[in-house]
Protein backbone atom coordinates (compact mmCIF):
# COMPACT_ATOMS: atom_id res chain seq x y z
CA UNK A 1 0.00 0.00 0.00
CA UNK A 2 2.79 2.42 0.83
CA UNK A 3 4.32 2.04 -2.63
CA UNK A 4 1.02 2.80 -4.33
CA UNK A 5 0.60 5.99 -2.31
CA UNK A 6 4.15 7.10 -3.04
CA UNK A 7 3.72 6.46 -6.74
CA UNK A 8 0.41 8.35 -6.72
CA UNK A 9 1.95 11.28 -4.85
CA UNK A 10 4.92 11.51 -7.19
CA UNK A 11 2.70 11.27 -10.29
CA UNK A 12 0.56 14.13 -8.99
CA UNK A 13 3.61 16.27 -8.25
CA UNK A 14 5.23 15.59 -11.63
CA UNK A 15 1.95 16.22 -13.45
CA UNK A 16 1.56 19.50 -11.58
CA UNK A 17 5.03 20.62 -12.61
CA UNK A 18 4.54 19.59 -16.23
CA UNK A 19 1.11 21.19 -16.63
CA UNK A 20 2.55 24.68 -16.03
CA UNK A 21 4.40 24.57 -19.36
CA UNK A 22 1.84 22.42 -21.23
CA UNK A 23 -1.72 23.66 -20.65
CA UNK A 24 -3.00 21.23 -23.30
CA UNK A 25 -2.63 18.48 -20.68
CA UNK A 26 -5.62 19.93 -18.84
CA UNK A 27 -8.84 18.11 -19.63
CA UNK A 28 -10.97 20.08 -22.05
CA UNK A 29 -8.42 22.82 -22.71
CA UNK A 30 -6.93 21.08 -25.73
CA UNK A 31 -10.37 20.76 -27.37
CA UNK A 32 -11.09 24.50 -27.23
CA UNK A 33 -10.83 26.62 -30.35
CA UNK A 34 -8.17 29.32 -30.54
CA UNK A 35 -10.79 32.01 -29.87
CA UNK A 36 -11.96 30.24 -26.71
CA UNK A 37 -8.37 29.68 -25.57
CA UNK A 38 -7.68 33.42 -25.88
CA UNK A 39 -10.62 34.18 -23.56
CA UNK A 40 -9.04 32.07 -20.83
CA UNK A 41 -6.05 33.32 -18.86
CA UNK A 42 -3.90 30.23 -19.35
CA UNK A 43 -1.19 31.49 -16.97
CA UNK A 44 -3.63 31.66 -14.06
CA UNK A 45 -5.25 28.38 -15.05
CA UNK A 46 -1.97 26.48 -15.21
CA UNK A 47 -0.72 28.12 -12.01
CA UNK A 48 -3.87 27.03 -10.18
CA UNK A 49 -3.60 23.49 -11.60
CA UNK A 50 0.09 23.28 -10.70
CA UNK A 51 -0.48 24.49 -7.14
CA UNK A 52 -3.38 22.13 -6.51
CA UNK A 53 -1.74 19.06 -8.05
CA UNK A 54 1.55 19.58 -6.24
CA UNK A 55 -0.28 20.25 -2.96
CA UNK A 56 -2.39 17.12 -3.34
CA UNK A 57 0.71 15.06 -4.16
CA UNK A 58 2.61 16.35 -1.13
CA UNK A 59 -0.46 15.76 1.05
CA UNK A 60 -0.72 12.16 -0.14
CA UNK A 61 2.96 11.56 0.67
CA UNK A 62 2.75 13.17 4.12
CA UNK A 63 -0.50 11.47 5.07
CA UNK A 64 0.85 8.08 3.97
CA UNK A 65 3.96 8.59 6.11
CA UNK A 66 1.92 9.65 9.14
CA UNK A 67 -0.52 6.76 8.81
CA UNK A 68 2.37 4.31 8.41
CA UNK A 69 4.13 5.62 11.51
CA UNK A 70 1.01 5.08 13.61
CA UNK A 71 0.41 1.64 12.01
CA UNK A 72 -3.12 2.44 10.89
CA UNK A 73 -4.84 -0.30 8.87
CA UNK A 74 -4.37 -0.35 5.10
CA UNK A 75 -8.11 -0.03 4.58
CA UNK A 76 -8.06 3.29 6.43
CA UNK A 77 -5.01 4.36 4.38
CA UNK A 78 -6.98 3.74 1.23
CA UNK A 79 -10.03 5.70 2.41
CA UNK A 80 -8.01 8.68 3.63
CA UNK A 81 -5.77 8.92 0.53
CA UNK A 82 -8.76 8.49 -1.78
CA UNK A 83 -10.66 11.22 0.11
CA UNK A 84 -7.74 13.64 -0.09
CA UNK A 85 -7.41 13.13 -3.84
CA UNK A 86 -11.15 13.43 -4.53
CA UNK A 87 -11.55 16.57 -2.40
CA UNK A 88 -8.43 18.15 -3.89
CA UNK A 89 -9.42 17.46 -7.49
CA UNK A 90 -12.97 18.69 -6.79
CA UNK A 91 -11.58 21.96 -5.42
CA UNK A 92 -9.32 22.26 -8.47
CA UNK A 93 -12.29 21.85 -10.81
CA UNK A 94 -14.36 24.40 -8.89
CA UNK A 95 -11.52 26.91 -8.81
CA UNK A 96 -10.70 26.52 -12.51
CA UNK A 97 -14.38 26.88 -13.48
CA UNK A 98 -14.63 30.09 -11.48
CA UNK A 99 -11.62 31.46 -13.31
CA UNK A 100 -13.06 30.50 -16.69
CA UNK A 101 -16.45 32.08 -15.97
CA UNK A 102 -14.84 35.25 -14.64
CA UNK A 103 -12.77 35.69 -17.80
CA UNK A 104 -15.80 35.06 -20.05
CA UNK A 105 -17.76 37.79 -18.31
CA UNK A 106 -14.84 40.23 -18.48
CA UNK A 107 -14.03 39.51 -22.13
Amino acid sequence: MIYGSFITGFILIITGLIVKNNPDLLAGYNTLSQEEKQKIDSDKLTRIARNYLVSIGISVLLIECILSIFTISEKTHLYVIFSVIIIGISLLIIQSNRLKLKNKNEG
